[in-house]
């Protein structure tokens, strides 16, 4: 059973950890009336949503070095108190550049908060209870963020799309003071802060995933995302030389030695890829060719968020029984199976059918994420020192973010290729290999766990209590 100290650590980290996570989507379905209010351009809407993006990916790694250093609950704190203060802002803002840099500091606040969280709470829970808190920290990452749209379109049917951003100060304000009062202090090994090396990985990251984001906005081919995308891989090459060569680095590359770590890293990547096209693509698909209202379709997908909010906790008692790589490989399978069934409905029925032929492939996607995120959250803790939680926390979630955006970017890109989309029939045709795009990205998921982990894990014995 879970103490009541843990319970306290669970609710703060889960309270605060929902609400990062909720923002990185609940947007969306307010841009129509933002536009409205400030006569805002599609630049300036694309912005709303990117700045928080950016910013949240681009520090996730270094907020959590410098939480091993200065201290983890310090740090989380932190992020709380910055992401309290830019939802303030951005409910107060009175022009596009407001809201923009308030979401960019929103997400300077979730980049300590989420990776953070997760480091907190595998730290204080045994090794017995680990698994089953790390499924509820799951369950509620992935609920946090899959129903950000649905939350945001309650939200704007009733009230004034600032709400959306007030709703998260009492919030916050309450996870701050509960989390100075329960959470107890912990730290890893204590390094030298790296100035060079955090601006190379700071700025390589930022060419990356903007790169990504205006891909298909500005074409693949344009002077400007090659330049990002060129720019971004070199200094992250660039950071790679330095960071070898110190004898306290910023970011441990041996790490990667390890079977287990490598594969789970590789693994959360192609997850989010494949499941992060998918999701974005049927959000369009059940609103421009079945016809749902923004609120109709997110309602609809409670069925794919709610198996997955149910599976993550489960996923962790599986963990303990059955292992890693068992409860891992159920979980990507079931999702690649329903990106596939959801493209066969659609060629096989068209686009107009009842929502109930739908239903089981949302219910199979979303036990499927859950039965994932758990596994590969324990299994990459579990992969290293308890001094490199903290960074192996920060690679994870970097990793999974960079990889979303890669599968919206890749989705889009397949999406839009071929005669232009000018009906609903056309919606649909031009879905069904972006769906099939996202299964092949899951099948890269799996084959990372089956194979990278099972060629070398003979010649890795795991430490002691690790569960493969």
């Amino acid at each position: 059973m879970f103490t009541a100290t843990r319970v306290k650590i669970l609710v703060v980290t889960c309270v605060a950890l929902f609400m990062a996570m909720l923002d990185n989507l609940v947007l969306g379905v307010a841009l129509p009336s933002i536009q409205e209010s400030f006569h805002a351009s599609m630049s300036d809407l694309e912005w709303f949503m990117n700045a928080y993006t950016l910013a949240f990916s681009v520090l996730l790694i270094p907020f959590s070095v410098l939480g091993e250093r200065f201290g983890r609950k310090r740090m989380f704190l932190f992020g709380i108190a910055i992401f309290t203060i830019g939802s303030a802002i951005s409910g107060m803002s009175e022009s596009s550049i407001q809201l923009i840099l308030s979401r960019a500091l929103q997400g300077v606040g979730g980049a300590a908060i989420v990776p953070l969280s997760l480091t907190l709470v595998n730290s204080a829970f045994p090794a017995d209870k680990r698994a089953a808190a790390l499924g509820i920290w799951s369950g509620i990452s992935g609920l946090g963020l899959s129903i950000g749209p649905l939350v945001g379109g309650l939200i704007v049917n009733g009230a004034a799309w600032q709400l959306i951003f007030w709703v998260n100060v009492p919030v916050g304000v309450l996870a701050f003071l509960l989390g100075l009062r329960w959470l107890p202090e912990a730290r890893g090994e204590k390094r030298p802060i790296d100035p060079l090396g955090i601006a190379l990985l700071g700025a390589g990251l930022f060419g990356i995933v903007f790169g990504l984001e205006r891909g298909n906005e500005d074409g693949w081919g344009s002077a400007t995302v090659l330049s990002l995308l060129i720019g971004g891989a070199l200094l992250l090459g660039l950071f790679y030389l330095w960071e070898r060569n110190r004898k306290q680095p910023f970011i441990r590359f041996e790490l990667f030695r390890s079977s287990k770590y490598s594969s789970l890293v590789i693994a959360g990547f192609w997850m989010n890829a494949g499941i992060f096209c998918a999701i974005f693509l049927l959000t369009l698909f059940l609103q421009q060719a079945q016809g749902y209202s923004a609120l109709e379709a997110g309602i609809r997908e409670m069925a794919w968020t709610g198996c997955t909010m149910i599976a993550a906790p489960l996923a962790g008692l599986a963990v303990g029984k059955f292992g890693t790589r068992v409860v891992l490989t159920t979980g990507l399978a079931l999702q690649g199976i329903a990106l596939l069934g959801f493209g066969f409905l659609i060629i096989s029925q068209g686009v107009d059918f009842p929502f109930l032929y739908m239903l089981p492939f949302m219910m199979m996607a979303g036990a499927g994420m859950g039965l994932s995120f758990t596994p590969i959250s324990h299994g990459i803790l579990s992969s290293v020192p308890e001094e490199a939680e903290g960074e192996a926390s920060g690679m994870s979630n970097a990793m999974r973010e960079l990889g979303g955006v890669f599968g919206i970017a890749i989705g889009g890109l397949v999406f839009q290729s071929g005669a232009a989309v000018q009906s609903a029939s056309d919606f649909g045709d031009h879905v069904v290999p972006a769906l099939f795009a996202g299964a092949a990205m899951i099948l890269v998921s799996l084959i990372s766990v089956v194979i990278v982990r099972g060629r070398r894990a003979a010649l890795q014995p795991l430490a002691a209590g690790e569960a493969t």
